[in-house]
């Protein structure tokens, strides 16, 4: 063999190989583009499972919940349009698999058309030969994780929907009267009204009270209500149980009724009583009354309001306005027991 003829032999391999490895390249290129496209279409097809496992967890607690005759029948119809919407997800993710899956043969029979163009005469076909190369969609680990998400959001949303602020969410709107006696006790009375979502009846609530004083609360016509009372260390804690006359005009009324047997404080022949309000939320208006003993006289109160007279020689204070979220509201009034009342 010649100079010339090894030369060209040489060149001609050296031109089969680079030829080769771009063959090579133009298949990995084509296979992880429509790959990348799989991989998209399967997260779209996860997300929006996530959004149905948060919908539909929620209609059904709802539905289960509810003692609405329109919620149920629009969280019966939102379950079927989810269960219909994702059948239908199923489907598109699977055409567009196909979709994706056929383009990408046809685009790697195109490469095995031309490579097999220039390849014809050639003693030695070029190498490598253009392969299957499946599309790849996301990784086991990445499916696994979307799976978890699932879970997870499934059981955060059941917990967040079984449960109720505010005894359904709604708003609460209070009304305190508070009737000082001259041994210091005092009684105070709280009319609530507790707005309640439809979906949600609350069958109960907990309030807590010093361990000294004693609670009742009464329904919307004047029964008591069973209250499970449990003491601890400085305070008790009760559970009251709402029953069906407690449920009046889409919302829960009832009267809590507090006797506290050391209300007010006496300090150099001054009674000084003290009452507060505090909660979490947004604003909320608030109105406490006050009524000092009979005959007593109202030295100072704090803020500063105008005292009024009952036709009980009462005194009555009134404290009213709107509460902020978590600030702590004082209201303190001062008084004097009329001449020659004994002290407890």
């Amino acid at each position: 063999m010649s100079e010339h003829d090894e030369t060209l032999r040489k060149a001609l391999e050296e031109n089969a190989r680079l030829r080769g490895e771009r063959e090579e390249s133009l298949r990995e290129v084509a296979s992880s583009e429509y790959s990348g496209h799989a991989r998209t279409v399967e997260r779209v097809y996860w997300f929006y499972a996530l959004i149905c496992v948060v919908l539909g967890v929620a209609a059904v607690n709802f539905f289960a919940r509810s003692y609405d005759m329109k919620t149920l029948i629009g969280c019966a119809v939102g379950i079927l349009v989810l269960y219909e919407t994702t059948v239908l997800m199923k489907l598109w993710y699977a055409i567009s698999r196909m979709k994706l899956d056929v383009l990408k043969e046809m685009k790697l029979l195109r490469l095995e058309i031309s490579r097999l163009q220039q390849a014809t005469g050639v003693e030695h076909p070029v190498e490598p030969y253009t392969k299957y190369e499946p599309t790849r969609g996301a990784s086991r680990l990445e499916r696994r994780l979307w799976i978890a998400g699932c879970v997870i959001v499934a059981m955060a949303v059941s917990t967040w929907t079984s449960q109720s602020w505010n005894l359904g969410g709604g708003e609460l709107t209070t009304r305190s009267q508070v009737t000082l006696h001259a041994d210091g006790s005092a009684e105070s009375r709280t009319e609530c009204v507790r707005q309640y979502s439809s979906y949600y009846r609350p069958s109960s609530f907990t309030m807590y009270t010093p361990k000294e004083c004693t609670l009742k609360v009464l329904d919307a016509t004047g029964m008591e209500l069973p209250v499970k009372t449990t003491p601890t260390e400085t305070q008790s804690r009760h559970e009251v149980v709402l029953t069906d006359e407690a449920f009046v005009d889409g919302a829960v009324r009832y009267t809590q009724v507090v006797d506290n047997p050391h209300a007010a404080k006496l300090e150099d022949g001054v009674w000084s009583y003290t009452d507060g309000i505090r909660h979490a939320g947004k604003a909320r208006p608030y109105s406490i009354e006050i009524l000092t003993p009979p005959g007593a006289e109202v030295l100072s109160t704090e803020p500063d309001v105008e005292v009024q007279s009952t036709g009980e020689q009462r005194a009555k204070v009134r404290f009213e306005g709107v509460t902020e979220n978590d600030v702590q509201y004082l209201f303190t009034v001062r008084y004097e027991l009329p001449d020659g009342e004994v002290e407890p």
